[in-house]
Formats: C-alpha cells, sequence, structure tokens
C-alpha cells in the first residue's frame, strides 16, 4: 500500500468524527501522517512524546476513530491492504481495458529483471549467497500464493546443498527447526505484501535468535517492519490482473545457481547420488 492508500484510510475515519479534532488530537493526527511508513516500529508512548500529547490522548483519539489501541490501527492498515491488492474492483478492469499489445507488461517484466541484473555483480548479492551456501541449515518459508514458489525453491535448493528444508509454519510442528537451535542457521523467506503480517513475525522472530535472514520480496516488500540486511525486492506490479511472481522466479532460480557454483566441488557426487536414487525408484519412467 502506498502512503498516500494508508493516508486516505485514517482521512476517512477523521471526516467521519463528530465535532472534529481539538487541536491535540490534529497534532497526533499530523504526527500519524508523517510516521505511517514506520508505525510497526511505533508505541503509544513514542507517538505521544512525537507529537507533544499525552499517551492518554493518543488512546482516546484512536478509540474515537474506533480501533481498539495502536495495534488495531495497525491491523486495519494490513487488513485494508490486503483488500486492495486482491479484493479491489481495479483488477477486472485491468482486464476490461487491456490493450490487444501485451508487450508492455513483458517489457516492465524484463525491466524489473534488469533490475535485478545489476545486483549481480555487487557485495550485497555475493554476501546473500555465502551466507545461503555457508548455513549449516537452510530453512525456505513462504505463505499462502507464494507458498508453492517457497516450497519449489527448497525442493529444488536441496539438491545442490545439503541441510535444506521447507518450514510450514502452520503445521503446528516445527521439529526442524527446534532441532536446529544449536547450528548455524540460514533462513529466506519469499514474502510479499498480502500477506506481510505473517512475515514480519517470523522474520522478527528469526532475528531474535540471531538467524540470518534472508528475505525475497516486492516492491512494497517487508523491508520497513524489520532489520535485515539481506533483502532482495523484485517488482511485481506489471499491469497483469495479479501482481507477477515471474521476478521473484528468476532470482530464486540465480540463487540456487550461484549456491550451486559454491558447492561444486561435492556437487557432481551430490548428482549422481540423486540419478542413482530416481533410477532405482523408477521416478521417470513408465
Amino acid at each position: 500500500m502506498s502512503k498516500a492508500e494508508e493516508s486516505s484510510l485514517l482521512t476517512e475515519r477523521v471526516e467521519q468524527l463528530e465535532g472534529g479534532l481539538s487541536p491535540s488530537e490534529r497534532t497526533l493526527y499530523a504526527t500519524l501522517q508523517a510516521n505511517l511508513e514506520n508505525l510497526a516500529f511505533e508505541t503509544g508512548a513514542s507517538l505521544a512524546q512525537k507529537s507533544g500529547v499525552s499517551p492518554n490522548t493518543v488512546s482516546r483519539f484512536l478509540r474515537r476513530l474506533g480501533y481498539k489501541g495502536l495495534n488495531g490501527l495497525k491491523d486495519a492498515l494490513r487488513d485494508d491492504l490486503r483488500t486492495r491488492s486482491l479484493l479491489n474492483a481495479t483488477l477486472v478492469e485491468r482486464v476490461e481495458h487491456q490493450p490487444a499489445d501485451l508487450m508492455g507488461h513483458l517489457n516492465a517484466e524484463i525491466n524489473a529483471l534488469k533490475d535485478f541484473a545489476e545486483q549481480l555483480g555487487g557485495a550485497h548479492w555475493r554476501t546473500i549467497v555465502s551466507r545461503v551456501a555457508a548455513a549449516e541449515r537452510v530453512f525456505v518459508s513462504g505463505f499462502q500464493t507464494v507458498r508453492g514458489l517457497a516450497e519449489d525453491f527448497a525442493n529444488r535448493l536441496a539438491l545442490v546443498r545439503p541441510g535444506v528444508e521447507f518450514i510450514d509454519l502452520y503445521s503446528g510442528v516445527l521439529g526442524q527447526w527446534i532441532d536446529s537451535r544449536d547450528e548455524r542457521c540460514c533462513v529466506v523467506l519469499i514474502d510479499i505484501t498480502p500477506y506481510a503480517e505473517a512475515g514480519i513475525t517470523f522474520a522478527n522472530d528469526c532475528l531474535a535468535s540471531e538467524t540470518d535472514l534472508v528475505v525475497f520480496s516486492d516492491e512494497y516488500g517487508i523491508a520497513r517492519y524489520i532489520d535485515t540486511p539481506y533483502i532482495v525486492s523484485m517488482k511485481t506490479q506489471t499491469g497483469l490482473i495479479l501482481e507477477s511472481t515471474g521476478g521473484l522466479t528468476s532470482a530464486l532460480n540465480v540463487l540456487l545457481h550461484c549456491v550451486a557454483s559454491e558447492h561444486k566441488t561435492d556437487l557432481r557426487e551430490r548428482m549422481e547420488a540423486y540419478r542413482a536414487r530416481v533410477q532405482n525408484l523408477r521416478l521417470y519412467t513408465k
């Protein structure tokens, strides 16, 4: 969600208030609008301090707007984001007003990949590859619409290096996560904006346990809510009916290749073992 869209959600609530705003509420409202991008890091006390009002004023104002505290406002903004991204009428309009030539959309995809390609020679990308390649255990996770993408990447990565697992947070059984507590771990989190709440919680838990966290996200991303330097952001808005995951898929494929290069000394033996097992099980024969 853009800052303007977040602001419009608050503005709608404020305009519905009877009696308008008091001077202290106007000051607080301006502070909220100015800090929407960092709202996840704010508390009632920090907002009170920034706006020069009392914490009680913050609580009363949020109640007047219909929110159960600051967390209620944060939840409402995230819910509005989900609605705007997947449930709004403009998705249909993207098809109804679709030009006959789809090259504009494809060019947007190509430009996203070009932007990503510019990162490949830099220290940032090399560090990400090193973290994923050197970890004793690598866990891959993704939610809802990108769960399949994350699981596929985990399966592919497990071919080229040991100790890789897809972790399903909703399974309720996290035995492999518990067993790894004494090992050097890296988590690859694939997350896009509509499901950012679960990703933010998981990411911050990883960081609290000093686990290396690599995040692949969209241009809206969850980067502003977490504190890890290992983030790759891909453009997903290309004008198609739903945001494209093509760029994320390509970026993960490149990471897979780079990690394989880091493990090239034992890669041939690993692939031979895989081929022998597949042949013994007759997985690809009729």
